[in-house]
């Protein structure tokens, strides 16, 4: 339909039309009336092709105008869906590169889409197409993990951990999150995003048990001075009355006191070495000696046990440039390691300990009896935190700290074993070229005394405990020596002040005055008498005590004393120095 003032257009044209064809037809046929009709005519023919061109031509125009705007909105359209689509990609690419798995699940718990990392984790434990999130998880975490599910469809954001099947079929631990997609309100799917943090609660563990050690010695280190000044106490009195003419009888028992407080001075000073194990420090070390000092820490526990240990150890003492705590740690793991392998066997259990050494290296051995280690996991014991034994028994790092610390020294670790037949770990260490220059006595053989000096030596006593301290002064006067004790720096330098001594015995640990205290005092104010400076400590791995004694240079005996290796020692530091000329006698 047209318009109104269209249709009034047209019905005055139409009529006009009619009017002139009528006119045409009736009116006279004059030239001039028909001239005049047919240019009329022509006129309003003209009007109406004009009217007619014009509308037309408006038509084309919006037509023009209606495809332009088309062509507009579908440019736009498209514009829009490359946008989305490169969005899309580009959130692809985000989520394919977090290292976590990331998977959207819904009610069922069905994984609906994943990232890289989560396909790479169904990969590797073979998950079938379709699987839910709980394929993954150890049997007993699933209705945990479901209960967890259900509230974070609830709109609640759940942040756990949970036990799964890592992809070498080892347990792990995985850290989850099911966070709840909301839409209109509601929660169609689960956003899952799961990381593996085994190794993380592994190296945690780890850094807790280093803190507990460095507490443990701590702790050790006051108990072996309290253990070690009474042990020191009975050793001296029962040294001092040896001296004396005793019945046999008393002889043997007083024999018996010292050596056992002798052994509890061993397992003390074994006690603080492991517990101060670690440290970059080197030095010669006796290869033998570690050995026999780390069996004793554990040569009761294993008779309990019924496992037999046997020492073949090389005669020549092999000797290695190397850290000594740290090389007893490797000896006493390898022993804690198979000892728990024969727990697993009946009797009989046995382990060999061997020791040998060539020009260039020196090889340590210790085989046991046991059930030995299967070729499958030959090649990753040393791995860390692997263990095949029950959780609660192993950490799995015994091995591989004992790898580190044969790497550390430029030596090697490896096993052999046969299934059925026992394992034989063995430890190559590098001879350093300076063994050449050792002495060639052995460690135990005792020193030889220096000539005495002139006269009866004079010898101050500093120690913070009487009773070790009049031990001492007992035994030394029995010998025919002069001493005189005090029971702090302060005390004892103001004894210098009134007399000489030939040799100062001070103890490194005292409360008031300490040991170096006291000596930075006479360097400064007597300094004839700092070279006559003997150290006693009953923690000589303490790393404070360590440095003192590196830096004082001055000689060391260690509680509970060997009187008469004490007594040699006083004379080769008399021997050294010269007695002050008119000095008041003690």
């Amino acid at each position: 339909m047209f318009p109104p003032s269209r249709r009034a257009r047209l019905l005055v044209v139409t009529a006009a039309a009619a009017a002139i064809g009528a006119a045409y037809v009736f009116a006279p046929a004059a030239l001039w009336a028909r001239a005049a009709i047919a240019a009329l005519a022509t006129a309003l023919a003209a009007v109406a092709g004009w009217r007619w061109t014009r509308t037309l031509g408006a038509g084309r125009r919006y037509a023009r105008l209606l495809e332009t705007e088309i062509a507009s909105q579908t440019a736009s359209l498209m514009d829009s869906l490359a946008a989305a689509a490169r969005a899309e990609w580009n959130l692809r690419q985000v989520m394919d590169a977090v290292p976590d798995a990331i998977v959207v699940a819904d009610r069922e718990g069905r994984i609906l889409d994943a990232n890289a990392a989560a396909r790479a984790l169904a990969a590797e434990r073979r998950v079938a197409e379709g699987a839910t999130v709980f394929h993954v998880l150890a049997p007993e975490a699933v209705p945990m993990a479901q209960a967890r599910l259900a509230a974070a469809f609830r709109g609640e954001l759940q942040r756990f951990e949970a036990p799964f099947r890592r992809g070498d079929g080892a347990r792990g631990v995985a850290a989850l999150v099911f966070a709840p997609v909301l839409e209109a309100g509601d929660v169609p799917r689960v956003l899952v995003v799961a990381r593996d943090v085994t190794d993380a609660k592994h190296a945690a563990a780890q850094l807790q048990q280093a803190e507990k050690l460095a507490a443990m010695s701590q702790l050790v280190s006051g108990v072996a001075h309290e253990i070690n000044n009474p042990t020191a106490i009975i050793s001296g009195v029962a040294q001092t009355l040896l001296l004396d003419d005793v019945r046999a009888e008393h002889r043997e028992m007083l024999q018996v006191i010292h050596d056992e407080a002798t052994r509890i001075g061993r397992i003390t000073a074994n006690l603080l070495a492991f517990a101060r194990a670690g440290g970059t420090q080197r030095a010669f070390v006796d290869l033998n000696d570690i050995v026999r000092r780390t069996f004793a820490l554990q040569a009761y526990h294993l008779t309990t046990l019924n496992i037999a240990v046997t020492l073949e150890l090389d005669a020549a003492a092999p000797q290695v440039w190397a850290n000594g705590a740290e090389i007893q740690q490797v000896v006493l793991n390898l022993l804690i390691n198979a000892e728990q392998a024969l727990v697993t066997v009946p009797p009989p259990r046995t382990i060999t300990v061997r020791t040998s050494a060539d020009e260039h290296h020196a090889l340590l051995e210790i085989a046991d009896s046991g059930p030995g280690v299967p070729p499958e996991i030959r090649h990753r014991i040393f791995d860390p935190f692997f263990t095949t034994k029950p959780e609660g028994v192993g950490t799995g790092l015994g091995l591989s700290i004992c790898y580190g610390i044969a790497q550390e020294h430029g030596g090697r670790i490896w096993v052999e074993s046969e299934p059925g037949r026992g394992a034989r770990f063995c430890v190559l260490l590098p001879r350093d070229p300076r063994a050449a220059a050792r002495p060639a006595a052995a460690p135990s053989d005792p020193p030889s005394p220096s000539p005495p000096a002139a006269g009866p030596l004079r010898v101050l006593i500093v120690d913070d405990e009487p009773a070790l301290r009049n031990a001492v002064l007992r035994f030394l006067g029995r010998r025919g020596l002069h001493a005189q004790g005090a029971a702090d720096g302060a005390e004892a330098l103001e004894l210098l002040r009134r007399h000489s001594f030939d040799v100062i015995i001070s103890d490194v640990r005292m409360p008031g005055m300490s040991g170096l205290e006291f000596l930075e005092r006479l360097r400064r104010d007597h300094a004839e008498l700092a070279s006559r400076v003997v150290f006693s400590t009953g923690d000589a791995y303490a790393p404070e005590v360590a440095d003192l004694l590196r830096h004082a240079a001055v000689p060391t005996v260690t509680k509970p004393f060997d009187f008469a290796a004490l007594e040699r020692l006083i004379a080769e530091v008399a021997a050294r120095t010269k007695r002050p000329q008119g000095s008041d006698s003690v």
